[in-house]
């Protein structure tokens, strides 16, 4: 049976996304053998899980004030994480219409229905037609499995919830991103030499040139334990291409970030990624 790999962004607009996107992925994964990795599955802990995370506490705070639904969506966009951050406030909004697939009257509703997402459903979800166990690749432990959850008390009737996600070029990392480096050495190499696309966004070209610069840091110092491997440029700057090398070689990629994969997996000889609109 012909598989395919599921990236973060496949992973979230399967659960999170507009009809049509989730058509799309569906129709693609139909009878398929869908692969995923325990990085992508960290990356979707981070972001989506802590989405909900934040909701949840919009809501409970406003909960603790004896405001009603209407209030707490208001409050949701002014919250000190979302503000002035697009990507993040639409994903807020788009946990608050998963919620509502079932729609509910109250926002007591509203927060239990979080915390059963937080707690069960959300993995659930995520887990859903995958094969496991996942692949390990660079074997991440950036972030926890469960979010650290504070006891109920009598002034707070739920839970609260904190997501602490770590990786710092301080301490050597407690993963296999040194060996996973290691042993890609010959497609660090390819990066290194990445022929560019011009026909795309600036900030695309950057951070294509961003992976070139990574991969040869990280070639420069690969006898040792270079700082590139881990840390924020490991997470924050060159995910995408961890992620491409832990999929099978002959395995297909599903994203919708089309300016990153179209290049890598070209250089790396790996199958053209199968791309969507998010």
């Amino acid at each position: 049976m012909e598989s395919l790999f599921l990236e973060t962004t496949a992973a979230a607009e399967r659960i999170f996304g507009l009809p049509e996107t989730m058509a799309f992925i569906n129709s693609v994964c139909e009878g398929k053998t869908l692969l995923s990795s325990t990085y992508v599955w960290g990356e979707f802990r981070r972001t989506f899980l802590n989405d909900h995370i934040i909701c949840h506490t919009v809501f409970v705070n406003s909960l603790e004030r004896g405001e009603d639904l209407a209030t707490a969506l208001k409050r949701l966009p002014r919250f000190s994480e979302l503000r002035y951050k697009p990507r993040k406030l639409r994903r807020a909004f788009d946990v608050v219409a998963r919620l509502h697939e079932q729609p509910f009257d109250s926002l007591q509703e509203a927060v239990e229905r979080l915390e059963n997402e937080i707690l069960y459903s959300l993995q659930i979800s995520f887990f859903a037609g995958l094969r496991r166990p996942l692949l390990t690749g660079a074997d991440c432990q950036m972030t926890p499995p469960l979010p650290l959850q504070a006891p109920e008390t009598i002034a707070v009737k739920h839970p609260r919830f904190e997501l602490i996600s770590k990786c710092s070029k301080r301490d050597n990392p407690n993963c296999k991103i040194i060996s996973f480096w290691r042993d890609h050495k010959a497609d660090l190499k390819a990066i290194a030499t990445m022929a560019v696309p011009r026909n795309v966004s600036k900030t695309s070209i950057d951070e294509l040139n961003e992976f070139k610069k990574a991969a040869q840091a990280i070639l420069e110092n690969i006898d040792v334990v270079p700082s590139e491997a881990y840390g924020q440029r490991c997470y924050a700057k060159i995910a995408d291409l961890i992620i491409c090398l832990e999929c099978p070689l002959n395995v297909p990629i599903i994203t919708s970030n089309r300016h990153h994969y179209d290049p890598l997996c070209e250089t790396l000889s790996r199958p053209e990624p199968i791309c969507f609109l998010s």
